[in-house]
């Protein structure tokens, strides 16, 4: 197979109409398979590839659980916004060749929006001429036939693709598929059955039979339904999966409102009352301390220099006060002395307790009627002491409670909006709808794992029947042959399988050991023929656990086990490969440049970035690099052009040229 050229219209960050010729071209006299497209994180390399899967697949690009809702979805947000228009297409021709012959197709998808629908029409050729022999409702199938989904898997992937396999994520589940798929056993299954129906059906014809027609003919339509059933609940689930995001983003909308509508405080109108009332009490507790304060000592404190003078004369007058109060008690002992000699009229005595009386006059006039002298000084000095911090400390807390009062308030006058209740109603119908989705999600999940379950069991069923049939003695000749052929077609799918996962398994080695820093660090690979688990050893034998190789080593064990799988299949499928090289260090990329991108096919489409492969890489690639592509994205504009060249191999004057022309 040969991708000749993709052609994208309207689509993602390409405007208007742009074409890529991918044929590989010859160069010195030697083949050169690599095309490269490079381009800036964001300039379009992914949408490149998903242009290309789409081209082929339709829905499918996007996942087997993927809904007609979310495939449309998809297509809208793909239309560029920058052209004005609500159509896009893409287009893609290539070369395939069926028995030995080899034809050219060319099939373009293109979808228009619609209001809320979106329209997609599909057109495809076959050597110039419009399909006839095919339906055109099969169109879709009969493209999955030629290059099975599985398939492209395993040949247009990205780095996403390798970090799974490298972190053993479905790693099982894509070995499997891509084994059979490849390796053509689903083929030789369906050949071997056929045949054991005809073999059933002659018996009962000829000899009226032991059941065993019927019962495969029974066991074969109940897998045909099941299957039908798990392709109906494929699609069912993934509508359902659709709607579910769908509604869950309606609710969080409705949620936002709701809450800013002040409906969450409604739905808590008693605890916030509780609040109001215990914030109410605490304001006026602090209020009454600081009305308290401020009818005592807190105005003292913003005069602090008449203070300091108070307490100087308060000080003062309470030493003169003890000193007149002596004097005047010593007068008073003195006249009541019995041994006193002086003869002192009462006028004497008079004048001395004027005299007395006079000087404490003096000493402190200002205090005359204090009581207590030394309590008064000290109250005066509990007011350098913390009055004016408490005074402060109560101010800011009486404005604090003050502003969560308003705050209260204004969350109770939400929660009384008449508003918050109609927006509930839309929250819990929304609620409503996401859990009913997702019920009904899981019942579909269910009856899809049964329903697998039946399939896995008709299928032993079904492989009992073809060995019980084989087995059987027949007396013609032609049901004789056929029986043969029964039992030959049983032993060679079997051995064709042990031979291929040994062809596999040695390839995978050879691959790994080319890639790998360390080329002995796996010596030997075994995979299950049932479960396809792979198991790695080293030169003696022991077991190499993948979750004991490095990152690095993880990428390239993908790397080998993919280009092992093209190389045992047999199949010339072109490889596409985004983002290459993101995750490897640099003697690891240095390998992938010089031993796998050359060699991974006759057709490889590198998708990277000038980090990815940069001047000493391209230097590398050079010799086998066909043509080149330079995506760039314009930001003004918004819309990604291709000019001929990589990077630094293009100049500016030429991409305008290019973009003009």
């Amino acid at each position: 197979m040969i991708l000749r050229s993709l052609k994208l219209e309207n689509f993602g960050l390409y405007r208007g109409v742009t074409a890529f010729d991918l044929v590989p071209r010859r160069r010195d006299g030697h083949d050169a398979p690599i095309i490269l497209v490079g381009g800036k994180n964001g300039a379009g390399k992914t949408t490149f590839l998903e242009a290309l899967r789409l081209a082929l697949y339709g829905k499918r690009a996007l996942g087997t659980r993927v809904g007609q809702s979310e495939y449309e979805r998809h297509l809208r947000s793909r239309v560029n916004r920058g052209s004005g228009g609500s159509v896009a297409s893409v287009s893609l021709e290539f070369d395939y060749a069926e028995s030995g012959e080899v034809h050219r197709y060319a099939v373009r998808r293109e979808w228009s929006v619609r209001g809320d629908s979106v329209a997609e029409t599909i057109e495809l050729e076959k050597d110039g001429q419009t399909i006839t022999s095919v339906p055109r409702e099969e169109w879709h199938s009969f493209l999955q036939e030629l290059i099975p989904p599985g398939l492209s898997q395993l040949f247009f992937f990205d780095g996403e693709k390798i970090q799974e396999i490298a972190d053993g994520s479905g790693e099982e589940e894509y070995l499997a598929d891509a084994v059979r798929g490849l390796l053509g056993i689903e083929l030789v299954n369906r050949l071997r059955t056929d045949l054991g129906l005809y073999l059933a059906r002659h018996r009962a014809s000829r000899q009226g039979g032991d059941g065993i027609a019927e019962r495969l003919e029974a066991n074969i339509r109940d897998i045909q339904v099941a299957q039908r059933r798990v392709d109906q609940l494929f699609e069912e689930t993934a509508e359902l999966a659709s709607q579910r995001d769908s509604y869950s983003r309606v609710s969080e909308q409705a949620r936002r409102r709701f809450v800013a509508e002040g409906g969450d405080v409604a739905l808590g109108r008693t605890r916030l009352e509780s609040d109001i009332a215990e914030n109410k009490t605490l304001l006026q507790a602090a209020e009454a301390e600081l009305r308290d304060i401020a009818n005592r000592l807190l105005p003292f404190s913003y005069a602090p220099q008449l203070v300091a003078k108070f307490k100087a004369s308060l000080a003062a007058s309470t030493v003169g006060a003890a000193s007149t109060d002596v004097l005047k008690s010593v007068f008073l002992d003195l006249k009541q002395w019995p041994g006193a000699s002086a003869n002192w009229t009462e006028a004497h005595w008079n004048d001395l307790e004027r005299f007395a009386k006079d000087l404490r006059t003096v000493d402190g006039e200002a205090f005359g009627d204090l009581p207590d002298k030394r309590s008064a000084l000290s109250t005066l000095e509990a007011i350098e002491g913390g009055v004016r911090e408490q005074g402060v400390a109560l101010h800011q807390e009486l404005l604090r409670l003050t502003s969560k009062a308003e705050a209260l308030a204004t969350s109770l006058a939400r929660a009384d909006s008449a508003a918050s209740g109609t927006m509930l109603d839309d929250l819990r119908d929304a609620d409503r709808k996401v859990g009913g989705t997702e019920a009904a999600l899981a019942l579909k999940q269910e009856e899809l794992r049964t329903t697998r379950v039946l399939i896995d069991t008709l299928d032993r069923e079904r492989s009992k029947l073809l060995d019980e049939q084989s087995r059987g003695k027949v007396g013609e000749r032609q049901a004789d042959l056929g029986s043969r052929a029964a039992r030959a077609l049983m032993e060679y799918e079997n051995r064709l399988l042990a031979l291929k996962l040994k062809q596999l398994q040695t390839e995978f080695v050879r691959c790994f050991s080319h890639l790998a820093r360390k080329p002995d660090l796996v010596a030997e690979a075994r995979i299950d023929p049932q479960s396809f688990a792979v198991a790695l050893f080293d030169g003696q034998g022991n077991p190499v656990p993948k979750v004991d190789l490095s990152a690095g080593e993880k990428q390239i064990y993908a790397t080998a086990m993919l280009w092992a799988l093209a190389r045992t299949s047999g199949r010339n499928l072109p490889m596409v490969i985004d983002t290459p090289l993101a995750r490897l260090d640099t003697e690891h990329r240095g390998r992938l440049v010089e031993r796998y991108f050359p060699a991974a096919s006759h057709q490889v489409i590198l998708l990277s970035t000038d980090s990815e492969i940069g001047d000493e890489a391209m230097q590398k690639l050079e010799p086998f690099v066909s043509h080149s592509f330079q995506l760039i994205y314009d930001h003004s504009a918004r819309r990604s052009t291709v000019a001929n060249g990589y990077f630094n191999n293009v100049s500016e004057e030429a991409d305008r040229a290019l973009q003009q022309a």
